[in-house]
């Protein structure tokens, strides 16, 4: 243990901190909540070692000693040795070399390979996963805290840089070494940093050092990227100087033709927000257009600026140079335009005959976005039509405007049909085959294609059973998830003169009964003997994944198949006309694709069809035992019909058009 350990000095600034921000309000503070654990025993820091064969960082040994074990710390704080040990699943390996050193680079899913030959990580006799590749990389660390997902900080404890700090992502996607030259000064930094109330957000990321050190650093410093880390680093400050503001204005012109400026424009809308847009006036007239679009876009989402007067300044100049710019851009501009209020489809559909091929599926979703994008359908009808270019399809399913269109409900009936879940997966047993994995692709873009078309192709068929009236709850949709569509085989061709069932009836049936019918016969003796039914939205029906107005149900057992004839069908309710000798109907806040099997409900007493979207009254007149019907939030059609049933009492007011 050293006796040059300031544990004095860490306790104060540890109390400034903690009243510095005593609402608990920095990134992670709510869970340490600037509390220590207690330190560990001599024995504990020993055992640790011994078992991990190492000797650990002289100011990490002593923090855990003295200070706590644990606790207060950057991000979430510092684990426990405890914790460490949870986390700690590869070899610290001291004999080798640490893979991490300051100045390594991150690796991307590419890089493994190469790295692995260069390093000797892997050898090449054994068959190890990939995630004990990962663990490879960081021989020679220990885990000392998260910073949230998948991104740590590590210690290294072995090799020419023991005691230095690094920040880590799981897949090596990122590596980042703050620059302080052990445990104890970047701790210490942290707690300075807190006392003064600095952002702190990415801490260790930026540099440390007052206003006056920065700027002064900065007018020493000739390597571009260090005076942008400096730029960046002026971030920290809660209060910006008068004479930081000087020198922000000033150092500005440097940067009017040079690209990723945001750092700049944060620091120039601190100063005051007319000098951020002389600044972008600037960037504007020295051409910096593709630069352009992005930083208007961060000035609205990140700098709290008025998105119309924005918008209304810059929307109609960046409509008129964007046929110049890389099409990448168009995205980010068109999430702009599109929120203009002066600016309709209309006029801006006409780059869709000089985009790129690559552009056109974004360009197709930003088209969908426009309030008069219906008033454009044949534009999406015809690219709907497409079968080749997946993606591009794909970007029309989710752009079209979903309103009553025969031509609509048509074409999304075809992609569906083109597309169907049921078909079979494309088995790859050589990744490196690109004939194999293309059609893997392929298979991929088909399903996402299909799910998403089946999803619209809903909406659509709403639109024509069940229009939304203003003010009004629309009924729900009772839908299923892809997995449990196949495993009923909801898709799949059916026998002519099949039974249709819908998946909720059964749901229902088997909670009355305990379990489901097992033959043909079983079920026709259910269906011929029940009295009351009941379809109502409840929530022990529901799965997770529940919308607006659509739920996604539980499957029935799950998923139990059904005997010949029977089969499970999302639309068909018609097996409601084979109960004969049903008294009771309750069918409440949901939407039903038909109603025609009222007719065949003679023997119903009691009919309550509340917030459905049942319309045409003609359909119950068959109904000759009615005496009770609750039509209340139905959007009633052929009303006098009700007048010939003198024998219902009807409760008809509230809503739906009534």
């Amino acid at each position: 243990m050293s006796e040059k350990f300031p544990i004095n000095q860490l306790k104060i600034l540890l109390e400034k901190a903690r009243q510095a921000d005593s609402d608990c309000k920095q990134f992670g503070a709510d869970h340490h909540k600037y509390q220590w654990n207690e330190p560990a025993s001599l024995k504990e820091v020993e055992a640790f070692e011994k078992d991990m064969g190492i000797l650990l960082p002289q100011e990490y040994r002593d923090f855990l000693l003295l200070a706590g074990n644990g606790g207060a710390g950057p991000y979430y704080g510092l684990f426990s040795l405890d914790e460490v040990r949870g986390w700690l699943s590869w070899k610290i390996e001291p004999e080798k070399e640490p893979w991490l050193y300051p100045g390594r680079e991150a690796l991307n899913g590419d890089d493994f390979e190469e790295e692995d030959e260069e390093e000797e990580i892997l050898s090449t006799e054994t068959d190890e996963e990939p995630e004990e590749v990962g663990d490879s990389y960081l021989r020679g660390c220990i885990p000392i805290g998260s910073q949230g997902d998948s991104y740590f900080m590590y210690l290294l404890v072995t090799g020419p840089n023991q005691g230095r700090v690094v920040y880590v992502e799981s897949e090596i996607s990122y590596i980042f070494f703050p620059r302080e030259p052990g445990f104890l000064a970047w701790y210490t930094r942290w707690l300075r940093e807190v006392a003064a109330n600095y952002h702190i957000y990415w801490f260790g990321t930026n540099l440390d050092g007052d206003e006056e050190f920065l700027r002064k650093l900065y007018e020493e410093t000739r390597e571009e990227g260090e005076k942008r880390l400096i730029i960046s680093s002026m971030q920290k400050f809660p209060v910006l100087s008068l004479e930081s503001k000087k020198w922000i204005s000033e150092i500005s012109l440097e940067y009017v033709s040079k690209p990723e400026v945001n750092d700049i424009l944060t620091l120039l809308w601190r100063v005051s927000p007319e000098k951020k847009d002389d600044f972008m006036e600037q960037r504007w007239n020295a051409g910096m257009y593709e630069e352009m679009i992005g930083e208007i876009f961060y000035s609205i989402y990140h700098l709290d600026q008025d998105k119309k007067r924005v918008l209304d300044h810059w929307g109609r100049r960046i409509l008129e140079i964007l046929p110049k710019v890389l099409q990448v851009q168009w995205y980010m501009a068109f999430d702009l335009l599109r929120q203009c209020s002066w600016l309709t489809l209309k006029d801006v559909k006409g780059l869709w005959d000089v985009a790129e091929k690559e552009s056109k599926p974004e360009l197709i979703r930003s088209f969908g976005a426009f309030s008069d994008a219906r008033e454009h359908m044949e534009l999406f009808l015809k690219v709907l039509e497409e079968r080749e270019d997946l993606k591009l399809l794909n970007g029309a399913v989710l752009a079209v405007p979903v309103v009553r269109d025969e031509l609509l409900l048509a074409s999304m009936e075809r992609v569906c049909q083109d597309f169907p879940y049921t078909m079979g997966l494309v088995e790859v047993t050589d990744w490196d085959d690109e004939e194999q994995v293309a059609r893997w692709d392929r298979r991929c873009d088909e399903w996402t294609v299909c799910h998403n078309a089946d999803l619209v192709l809903e909406q659509v068929r709403e639109t024509f059973m069940n229009p939304k009236v203003s003010g009004t709850p629309r009924p729900r949709r009772m839908l299923l998830q892809v997995g449990a569509r196949q495993d009923m085989g909801i898709d799949n061709p059916h026998k002519e003169g099949g039974i249709g069932v819908h998946p909720l009836i059964a749901v229902v049936i088997m909670e009355m009964s305990g379990r489901l019918p097992a033959t043909a016969s079983q079920w026709d003796k259910v269906l011929e003997t029940m009295e009351t039914l009941t379809l109502k939205p409840e929530e022990r029906y529901w799965c997770s994944g529940g919308r607006s107005h659509w739920i996604y149900m539980v499957p029935p057992a799950p998923c139990t198949p059904l005997p010949e004839p029977y089969y499970y069908d999302l639309h068909d309710w018609s097996v409601i006309g084979r109960m004969k000798k049903l008294k009771t109907l309750i069918i409440e806040r949901l939407c039903v694709d038909d109603f025609s099997f009222l007719a065949q409900c003679k023997k119903v007493e009691t009919l309550s069809l509340y917030n459905t979207n049942f319309s045409d009254c003609r359909l119950i007149l068959p109904m000759t035992s009615l005496k009770k019907a609750d039509l209340r939030r139905c959007q009633l059609e052929y009303k006098e019909a009700l007048d010939c049933m003198e024998q219902v009492d009807f409760r008809l007011l509230v809503g739906r058009g009534q």
